[in-house]
């Protein structure tokens, strides 16, 4: 969305950018991040510079996860970012491993959305990575989870159970519904139709298939059902929102 008048004229006051980095530093829990189309650091929070072992911000700028982070978890988000910068959906709500306060892994919730250019053009991305707070219990059922996820986001396009989600890990469906409800507020049906809502309003932005053909790769069995969805999450049709 470009800026109003009014929100230019309020940036064109200040007397830098506003990056969001220096908000984020008061968040110990949470890492923050700006990287250019190469997947390089622009801006980091004081939480990521800890997390790294770096003594300042200046440390991170103009490198890349895999030069920060140690392996696999380095190569893994820069894989993450490239794609993301190639055109994948915006990420949402993905459960990963990240590195905690002392060097050690962890789970955390991330959220990372392309950043465009006045042509439209993506430019590189920014996002968060927020703890979950967890007993050394969890690791295992989160761990699970994280499969489960990543199961729905591979398979959309397919109808999809909890008999299906019980096959993808050792998880229980009872443990399943647990889980995902603590962490998100939301059963997995609604977790799976959120994911599909997503993915379809991605794909209406930034693609020209059919509403038909986003239909059937969200995993709703025809148009009419498609829409009467998306309309009821988003309040609005999907040819609307293509159109707006």
């Amino acid at each position: 969305m470009s800026p109003s008048p009014f929100q230019q004229q309020f940036f064109a006051q200040m007397s830098h950018p506003h990056w969001g980095d220096e908000l984020f530093d008061e968040v110990a829990d949470t890492v923050y991040f700006v990287k250019d189309l190469s997947g390089r650091y622009v801006a980091v929070n004081e939480t990521l510079v800890r997390r790294c072992g770096a003594a300042s911000k200046k440390d991170l700028i103009g490198k890349t996860a895999a030069e920060v982070f140690p392996a696999p978890l380095g190569e893994d988000y820069t894989r993450q970012d490239l794609a993301l910068i190639q055109g994948e959906p915006d990420i949402t709500n993905r459960l990963e491993l990240h590195l905690y306060p002392g060097g050690e892994s962890g789970w955390c919730l991330t959220w990372k959305k392309a950043l465009r250019g006045q042509s439209g053009d993506v430019i590189g991305l920014s996002g968060i990575s927020r703890d979950v707070n967890s007993t050394p219990d969890d690791v295992e059922s989160l761990e699970g989870l994280s499969k489960v996820l990543s199961h729905i986001r591979d398979h959309l396009d397919e109808p999809l159970t909890l008999g299906d989600l019980e096959r993808a890990t050792r998880l229980s469906a009872f443990q399943i519904k647990q889980r995902i409800k603590r962490l998100f507020g939301i059963s997995p049906r609604q977790y799976i139709m959120r994911s599909r809502i997503e993915s379809a309003r991605h794909q209406l932005t930034y693609t020209n298939l059919p509403l038909s053909e986003i239909a059937l790769a969200c995993g709703f069995g025809d148009q009419s059902s498609f829409t009467r969805q998306f309309k009821r999450s988003v309040g609005i049709t999907p040819k609307a929102y293509r159109d707006q």
